[in-house]
């Protein structure tokens, strides 16, 4: 077996996964986050009101976290077939507590199981029954109950573990992670990993980790900001016209929250841009998490400034970030062209 080609399949099924995930993850979030900001931490308990029922709109959503994840991992290995038992026992995992792992698990499960169920030869005028019946019926039973009987328990005593882990992080361990989170944030821009990283700040905030969850929504505005105040910095000097309007969308892209207004530098000069916003990002998280700063809404960078527990703190931390990646990529540019210019002379 080639580990390599299945480590990559398992990364793109994930990826998937994910990526079918953020939409409701975004619309749940920022549910919540209104809810809170507008209704206070008594939103929690009632719904007696339009922010308690937004809080009960947005808390489902993220609720159906492990359910979504769970179905859209199987559909990427098995397609169709694999959605239906995927959403069953992903929703069992759900009711058992086991989170964003359980989900995983379940997807995979599922998904590879219903890929080799679709293998088995089977009469032409059965092919509609194996399809709608046995597949479904078959795999939904046997992960089902391998689930509740087998590797339920200890998949949620590792989501009680971490989230404990995460709510009692401090000190080293909570900068280390913040800037780990940071550079994943920013090393792909939408890619693979900043989908990992996006994945595991979402499940953080989910369960009350809002340290992790903190340093993943911080991440998402410093690289294209990052990239605007470069542009401000270096001019004309180190950067086309092109890339000078680049930088004020940029700005507005940074502000808004979309990390993707990094992409038009990284695709023109990665080999400076992006350890620049890698280095930059981190920076800035591992800071905010040095001051002790969290904020417990969906927003991210900037529209999540007035919502943190230090303000002033929180907005140095990202303005940190912002200018250790601009003045990198410009004195890595301004290094280069000083050493290309030796040479050509």
């Amino acid at each position: 077996m080639n580990w390599k080609k299945f480590g990559k399949e398992l990364a793109n099924h994930f990826q998937t996964g994910v990526s079918y995930m953020i939409p409701l993850v975004t619309a749940a979030g920022l549910l919540t986050s209104i809810a809170v900001i507008f209704g206070g931490q008594n939103v929690w308990n009632q719904t007696s009101n339009i922010w308690g029922n937004l809080r009960l709109l947005g808390q489902t959503g993220l609720g159906f976290i492990p359910v979504i994840i769970a179905a859209y991992i199987s559909f990427s290995i098995a397609d169709r077939p694999g959605l239906a038992p995927a959403f069953i026992v992903g929703l069992v995992a759900s009711s058992m507590g086991t989170g964003f792992l359980g989900g995983m698990l379940v997807g995979l499960l599922v998904g590879y199981l219903v890929q080799w169920l679709k293998k088995i030869p089977m009469p032409a005028n059965l092919t509609a029954v194996k399809s709608l019946i046995v597949i479904p019926f078959i795999a939904t039973l046997v992960v089902g109950l391998f689930l509740i009987y087998v590797v339920g328990d200890p998949i949620k005593a590792m989501t009680v573990g971490l989230t404990a882990w995460l709510k009692g992080m401090s000190g080293a361990n909570a900068v280390l992670l913040a800037a780990l989170l940071g550079g994943m944030m920013a090393v792909d821009m939408g890619g693979p990993v900043n989908k990992i990283a996006y994945a595991f700040g979402m499940a953080a905030f989910t369960s009350g980790g809002y340290q992790a969850s903190t340093a993943m929504l911080m991440a998402i505005g410093i690289p294209p900001l990052g990239m605007f105040v470069a542009t401000l910095l270096g001019g004309k000097k180190l950067y086309s016209d092109a890339e000078i309007e680049s930088g004020r969308s940029a700005l507005v892209m940074g502000i808004v929250g979309i990390t993707e207004g990094t992409i038009p530098f990284a695709v023109a000069d990665p080999v400076r841009v992006i350890p620049s916003i890698i280095v930059g990002t981190a920076a800035g998280c591992a800071t905010n998490a040095f001051f002790g700063i969290f904020q417990k809404t969906a927003l991210s960078t900037v529209m999540a400034i007035p919502f943190s527990s230090k303000a002033i703190l929180y907005t140095i931390a990202i303005l940190v970030g912002v200018i250790i990646t601009a003045l990198l990529v410009n004195f890595l540019k301004r290094f280069t062209r000083h050493n290309s210019e030796t040479e050509e002379g």
